[in-house]
């Protein structure tokens, strides 16, 4: 499977990571500009899920990159936001005065959870680029589960990742997707290649 070290190593150790994570941080921080940013992630996952080899792709046809944006917003709110949403709703009706940044264990779990959920609905809409892929819940849900099952220690990296860096949220945003993304295309990708998924 999948080794997560390697495949961070050969991200960071690229001569465009540095300005990719820069570029795609800084415009993280700007409302419909972050679209972007999601457009630049969707394209290198969309590449990764071809090809099966990470390359950063290049900052160029930025109408394609807004619309790609807007394909992997509609993903996230569909199967990160309302999961979230939900989670917060049963952990902050399990313990009174719980605010939406509270540490606490339902919340990261639905996090978690919400991330490997997006992971899985991104790349199932991918394999067509068609919506109505979206509408598979059953089958998006087993890639999750196989996900997380696969890939947790991943996942809760990548959920740390996120409060390394929140006080900059444009990187923190950019740094789980980036990270998150590759992991899980590549190894939902391997088990493409073995008629799994």
């Amino acid at each position: 499977m999948l080794n997560f070290e390697n495949t961070f190593q050969r991200l960071i150790q690229n001569p465009q990571f540095l300005f990719t994570f820069l570029i795609g941080g800084l415009l993280c921080f700007v409302p419909v500009l972050n679209f972007f940013a999601l457009g630049y992630l969707y394209r290198m996952t969309k590449r990764l899920r071809a090809t099966g080899s990470l390359s950063l792709p290049e900052w160029d046809n930025l109408r394609s990159l807004f619309l790609d944006g807007i394909r992997l917003l509609i993903v996230f709110l569909i199967y990160a936001f309302l999961p979230m949403t939900l989670g917060f709703i049963i952990a902050s009706t399990l313990f009174p005065g719980l605010n939406y940044n509270s540490p606490n264990f339902v919340l990261a779990f639905f996090r978690i959870f919400s991330l490997a959920l997006f992971c899985s609905a991104l790349y199932r809409f991918q394999r067509s680029q068609n919506f109505y892929a979206l509408l598979d819940f059953k089958f998006i849900l087993k890639m999750a589960l196989i996900l997380l099952q696969s890939q947790f220690i991943v996942l809760v990296a990548c959920y740390g990742l996120f409060f390394l860096f929140l006080p900059l949220y444009g990187f923190a945003i950019f740094a789980v997707l980036l990270v998150s993304l590759i992991q899980t295309t590549g190894y939902f990708y391997q088990l493409d290649i073995k008629g799994k998924v």
